[in-house]
């Protein structure tokens, strides 16, 4: 059974296909949501049986936790999928990223590289998307506005590996400086400590790569 921070969680489906407008991922025709175990922030952490046990068929998850939480509605689709870098969002429609009270923080809205490239939240590193974009010929691509699920550390994940730099067995794993959500490697740590994972399997270019986070990005919304 899966080891969950509060008893009787209910899934709407594969973990990785989670795409909801609603913050408990069930709502009825007014909108309003059913309330059964996911909300705001609930984190899953599954053994890696567990995990492929809730993988969309034809897809890969592995040990690890994952938390649900809110796309920001202006973050980029193509780059909030499988194997991308999430990033905190501060704030929302002002005042300026770095400024309190940072709601979007305290809500726990996050974003896409691209996005927190133009606002300077590069060092933002949260976790990584699981959302596949081609199993079986459905595309779970989640929809910016939405609430989904991604890996937050304690354990591995697949990871989209940029032109900066291959990914080898044992390297620091982390976002590259392409901007857009993919990660490299590199035999040195990365200068952003929270975003260094290290390299279990190895990817090039275009191709993934499987990487491992030991430590939990614990991060609770309002």
């Amino acid at each position: 059974m899966a080891r969950i921070s509060t008893p009787g969680i209910w899934l709407p489906g594969p973990l990785n296909t989670i795409n909801s407008t609603s913050p408990t991922s069930q709502q009825d025709i007014a909108g309003n949501p059913y309330f059964m175990g996911l909300n705001p922030g609930k984190m899953v952490v599954l053994g890696a049986a567990e995990a492929q046990n809730v993988a969309a068929p034809g897809s890969t998850l592995y040990d690890g936790s994952y938390q649900y939480v809110h796309l920001d509605s202006g973050a980029t689709a193509a780059y909030a999928t499988e194997g991308f870098a999430a990033y905190f969002l501060l704030d929302q429609g002002g005042p300026a990223q770095g400024t309190n009270p940072e709601t979007a923080y305290q809500y726990f809205k996050v974003t896409t590289g691209d996005v927190a490239n133009a606002l300077g939240l590069n060092n933002m590193f949260c976790g990584v998307f699981i959302n596949p974009t081609n199993r079986d010929g459905n595309d779970y691509t989640p929809t910016p506005g939405n609430w989904v699920e991604i890996f937050v550390g304690g354990g591995r994940v697949t990871v989209q590996v940029g032109a900066v730099a291959n990914v080898a067995l044992g390297d620091a794993v982390y976002p590259d400086s392409g901007h857009i959500g993919k990660f490299a490697g590199n035999a040195a740590s990365s200068t952003t400590p929270i975003a260094s994972g290290l390299g279990m399997v190895a990817g090039t270019d275009g191709n993934t790569a499987v990487a491992f986070y030991k430590d939990i990005i614990f991060h609770f919304p309002n």
